[in-house]
Parts: structure tokens; sequence; C-alpha cells
């Protein structure tokens, strides 16, 4: 009996210890954050005033030792989440187990109801009351271990980022293309997820998802090269070409400041990550130590009870080893709580130092950005073409070959006047058909034309070097006046083909004014004459618009010289000769007169029998004379041809019929019976 309660005082003490200890462990736990956030601020405080002053030796180094602690953290974790004897099987097994024997103690106790075994009813349901507890216990240690394993695997998975980002970093200040320490590969576990594979894969695929994403930038940029190289090179200023140069070294340095920045901003991420994971994993720990803790009480409490019911020692043999186990567990629970909170204070101490490096980070990218965009807004000054300093480059680079085009077209101008009049001259002075008014007038309209044309020429030709020099693009400007300029064409093709034809038809000087012409079923004298058109006036005064691209044959009655015809009929009872020669004389009297003499070009030709008619004899005689002068000469010569013929007698030829009367069959009749014969 003194045994007993001396084992009962015992497991009492130990009891007090363990509560005490774990109390203190409590304390020490909850003051372990204060303390080191303590610490944090100081180091943070220490960090913020000599992160400056690092080198890259000293960042190198302890980038180094990160990544190695890191590296051995994360094979400790696959090789306690993959471990056969790992707090998640042991905790399963316990589970289990106790699941099994509770199904068993249930079977039996039904057996001793049914043999109504009183005893040994009430013994199973003590038992049965006791590995509930345990059961309960055990289950409540079994999803710890559960959460626990989850919390392992974030872990790892954080890790893993982490290291890669830590030797990106590594790489960047060591100026290493590659990664040669990344780590190393793993294929993936059966009981892991798919996201815990390697994130060598995942690198590779993003790898090739950034080459992909630069191809086609790198084929705008080739593009672009391509273009330029195709374009005149021109000579740039050395200023702009040196702020040039300072934008592009500017941009660089920022977006390596920019790149840096945003390295330590995925660091501290991933950082905070990881320590808010350990907080998770500190917290799982503690509930460990009091599930261990509140197990090993009940346990105590159990084999004081069984050891005052004098229970079997075999028993009493296995709470004893379920209690030191539970003590096992409580202590293995406390080295894992002060391992935590060590690596969160290493952790948040390498995360005050990240951060106040991320902090200097920003800043220098900020002023690098600011230097960048002052760069560009100086260039953008230096580019400006409003800008005095370029007006006045300008002025002095195209100023005076502006001028020169200007005069150069006037110039060209005058030149295209002055011979263009001197060939019309020549062209004009080469014929003789015409008054010279009218040759002048001719040689006004062709000049007129003739200038027209080259001004238009000259001065669309200057105007378009005008637009090439200030830096317009004329090819697409000439691209598209091609296109009106046919589109015109197509529509006005058959006003281009009156002008035209006007044109040629002045050239070579067909028909003048006042001349008289026969174009198709039109006949009738010239009025007026243009590039567009002719106007006619026929005998009977109607006027008539004849456009000159309709005009396909043209008959000139007066051109260069006109002819007057005189034609006679006479009778057969005339003397012929007596006829002719006074016809003769009359042609001869024409030729004399001051007045007709003057239009007459030549003698008129002798007359001769041009028709024996069946009544008459038709006599031919003719002269040439200036242009639409016949009409006059022949008016004259019909008068003098009547006066003459009416002097001597000369009858003109009338028409005739004879009669014939036969006397023998003429019956004469009175003129009492020609009254009263009936007509018939």
């Amino acid at each position: 009996m003194m045994f007993f309660q001396l084992t009962r005082l015992t497991f009492v003490f130990a009891w007090i210890l363990s509560v005490a200890f774990v109390g203190s462990t409590f304390i020490l736990g909850q003051d372990a954050s204060p303390t080191s956030e303590v610490c944090e601020d100081e180091s943070e405080h220490k960090v913020e005033t000599a992160v400056e002053q690092l080198s890259d030796a000293e960042r190198i180094a302890e980038l180094q030792e990160t990544i190695e602690e890191d590296r051995e953290q994360l094979a400790a974790l696959e090789t306690e989440i993959d471990s056969p004897n790992s707090e998640y099987a042991l905790a399963e097994k316990a589970f289990t187990e106790l699941k099994a024997e509770l199904e068993t103690d249930a079977q039996a106790l039904e057996e001793a109801q049914k043999t109504s075994d009183k005893a040994k009813v009430e013994s199973l349901l003590l038992e049965i009351a006791s590995k509930e507890r345990q059961q309960k216990l055990a289950e409540a240690r079994f999803e710890l271990a559960i959460e626990d394993r989850r919390t392992l695997r974030e872990q790892i998975q954080t890790l893993r980022g982490k290291l890669k980002k830590d030797q990106a970093a590594l790489d960047e200040l060591t100026g290493e293309g590659e990664s040669d320490a990344e780590p190393m590969e793993e294929s993936p576990k059966p009981n892991e997820s798919h996201d815990s594979a390697h994130p060598t894969a995942k690198m590779s695929s993003d790898s090739q998802s950034s080459d992909e994403e630069k191809k086609p930038d790198e084929e705008e940029s080739k593009e672009t090269k391509e273009d330029k190289s195709l374009e005149p090179d021109k000579p740039k200023d050395e200023e702009i070409v040196e702020a040039e140069n300072d934008v592009e070294e500017k941009e660089q340095e920022a977006e390596e400041a920019q790149r840096e920045s945003q390295s330590l901003a995925d660091r501290i991420a991933d950082l905070q990550k990881l320590v808010a994971q350990e907080q998770k994993e500190l917290a799982l720990g503690r509930k460990k130590m009091v599930l261990a803790e509140s197990a090993q009480f009940s346990l105590a409490a159990e084999i004081t009870k069984r050891q005052s019911e004098n229970a079997d020692e075999a028993e009493l043999k296995e709470l004893r080893s379920d209690a030191n186990d539970a003590g096992r567990r409580l202590i293995i629970a406390r080295s894992e709580v002060n391992a935590i909170v060590e690596r969160m204070n290493d952790h948040r101490a390498e995360l005050g130092m990240l951060q106040s490096e991320h902090i200097v980070a920003l800043h220098e990218a900020e002023g690098k950005r600011q230097e960048a965009e002052a760069a560009e807004n100086r260039l953008d000054a230096l580019r400006n073409p409003f800008a005095p300093r370029n007006i006045l480059q300008w002025i002095l680079d195209h100023g005076i070959r502006l001028i020169a085009i200007v005069v150069g077209m006037f110039f060209l101008n005058r030149i295209a006047s002055f011979f263009s009049q001197r060939s019309i001259s020549l062209v004009s002075a080469g014929t003789s058909r015409g008054t010279k008014m009218e040759r002048e007038n001719r040689a006004r309209t062709l000049v007129g034309v003739f200038q027209n044309a080259a001004t238009v020429a000259i001065f669309i030709t200057g105007f378009l070097m005008i637009l090439e020099e200030v830096g317009a693009n004329v090819t697409v400007l000439m691209g598209g006046v091609a296109v009106i300029g046919l589109a015109v064409a197509f529509g006005a093709q058959n006003l281009i083909k009156d002008y035209f034809y006007g044109f040629v038809m002045l050239l070579e000087n067909q028909y003048m004014l006042n001349d008289s012409i026969r174009i198709g079923t039109l006949t009738g004298q010239v009025e007026r004459i243009t590039l567009r058109m002719t106007v006619l006036r026929d005998s009977n005064g109607v006027v008539h618009f004849v456009p000159n691209g309709t005009i396909e044959s043209v008959s000139n009655e007066t051109h260069g010289w006109s002819r007057a015809v005189c034609e006679i009929a006479i009778g057969y009872e005339e003397d012929l000769d007596h006829v002719l020669e006074v016809l003769r004389e009359i042609g001869e009297s024409l030729k004399c007169d001051a007045r007709l003499g003057a239009i007459m070009l030549e003698s008129p030709t002798p007359p001769a029998i041009e028709i024996l008619g069946e009544s008459s004899i038709r006599l031919k005689t003719a002269c040439k004379t200036l242009p639409n002068k016949h009409g006059v000469v022949k008016q004259e010569w019909l008068l003098r041809v009547h006066r003459r013929f009416a002097e001597l007698g000369i009858q003109p030829a009338y028409p005739q019929q004879r009669l014939r009367i036969d006397s023998d069959r003429l019956e004469v009749v009175p003129a009492a019976q020609r009254r009263n014969r009936p007509a018939a």
C-alpha cells in the first residue's frame, strides 16, 4: 500500500514538474516573438544605417550562406516529410491502433452483455472509457500531424521558390549567365502534389515562354532596323547623338535598378510567406506541446487510478510506456518550438536586411528613372523642331536650298517663256498664209499654250522639291496625285481630246478666222477658234459649235487662195469668136482695175467652151484671188459681162422650143362658128 502511495506521489510530482516546465516554455515562446521583434527592429535600424556600406563581396557571402542554410532546411523538411518515423506516421499508427482496439472491446462488451457477466462488463466499460479518452487525444494528435504535414509541404514550396530567386540574385551579383548552384532536381514523390515538383521544369518553361515573348519584339526591332537601313543616311548632330547614347545608357541603368528592386520584392514576398508558415508551424508545435502534456497528465492519472484498482501489471506497463512516449513527444515538441523560434528570428533578421536593401533599391531605381526622364526630356528638347537652335540650324541647312529652288523656278519660267515665244514666232514666220494680224494672233495663242504648260510643269516640280526639302514624303503624295490624275483622265478624256486636237489644228494652221470650211455635213465661215471648239456660221446665219475632238476631216475652201469662176451661156445663133474676144477683154479690164487687181492674184484664164447644151453654149473662165475675195471678183465680173453684152446686143441664152405647123392640114374656121363651137 505504501508502494502504491509512493508511486502516486512520484507521478504527481513529475506532473507538477512537467507543468512548470511547459509553462516556462510557453512564457519563453511567447517572449521569443517580442524579443525577436525587438531584435528585428534593432537589426533593421542597424541595417538601414549600414546597408549602403555593404560591398558586393559581403552581399555575395551573405547570399551564399543563406542559400546553404535554406538548402539544408529544405533537405531536412523533405527527409522529415518522407520519414516512416515522422510524427504523421506515428500519429496515424496510434490513432488506427486505438480505433481497432475500441472496435475489439466493443465486440467483447456485446458478448459479455449477452452472457450477463457483470464483472467483465464493468471492466470492459472502464477500459473502453479510458481508450476513448486516449482516442480523442490520438485524434487531436493526428489532426495536428496532418496540419503540420500540410504546413511542411507549403514550406518546401516556398523554400524552393526562395532558393530560385536567391540563386538568381547571386548569379546577377557574380555576373554568371546561368545558375550553376540551383537546387538538385528531384522527381515528385507519389504522395506529393504536382506543385511540389522541382522548380527547374517551371524555370525552363518560364524561360521558353519568355523567349517566345521576346521573339516578336526581336523581329519588330529587326524590321525597324531594316527600314532604317533603307533610308538614306543623314548626318546627325553630335550633340543629339551624345544625348541618344546618354538616354540609352540611363534607360539601361533604370531597367537594371528596377529589375533589382523587383527581385528584392519577390524575395521579400517569399520570405514573408515563409515566416508566416513558420508562425503557423510554431502554433502547431505549441499545440503539440499542450496535447503531449495533456496526454501525459491523463496517462499519469490513469496509471494512479489503475494502481488503486489493483490492475494487471501488463496493463500498467503499457500505460507507463504510453506515458513515457507522451513525455518524449513533449520534449520533441519543445525542441521543435525552440528550433522554429530560432529560424523565425533568423528569417526575420534576413527579412529586415532585404527590406532595407529594397528601400535603398527603390530609391536608387527612382533616381535612375528620374535621370532617364531628364535625359529623355533633354533629347526631346534637342529634337524639338521649334526650338530656336533647331530653327536656326534648319534655316542654315535648308533655307539656302529653298531659296535656290524658288529662284530657279522663276528663272526657268522666264527662260521657258522666252524660248516658247521665239520658237512659235519662227514657226509662224514659216508660213505666209493669212494677214500679219492673223499670224500674230495665232502665234500669241500658241505661245500662251506653251507658256501655261511650261509654267504648270515648272511650278509643280518646284513645289515637290520644296516638299521634299522640308521633309514631306513626296512618294506617297505623288502616288495619290497619280491616282487622282488617272481618275480625272478617265472622266475628262473627251475634254482633253478637244484641247489636244485644237492645239494641233492651230499648230498646223489648218484653217483661220473667216475661212470657208466644210466639217462633215456643216459648211460655213469660221467665226471663232479656241483650243476646245470651232464656231461656224452658215449661209443662213445659223451658228454651229463644233468640238475639236469630234472633227475627223476639214475641207477648207479658202486655204491660201480662192478661185472666182465665171460661167456664161449664149445662144447658138451668136458669133462665138466675137463673144470669146469680148470676154477676154472684160477679164483684162478686171486685172487692170486698181481695186480688183489688188485682190486678184493672176489674170483670168482664157474663156473656153464648157458645155454644148440643147439650147445654149456654156462658156467658162476663172482667176485666183486672195482668200475669201472670190465673191467680190465674181460679182463685178458678171456685172461687166452683162453690161457689155447689152451694149453689143449679144443675147444670153434662153430656153427655146421650136413649133412646126403643116399648112395642108390647117383649117380656117369663121369667127361666128368659132364662137358657137363647143369647147373641146
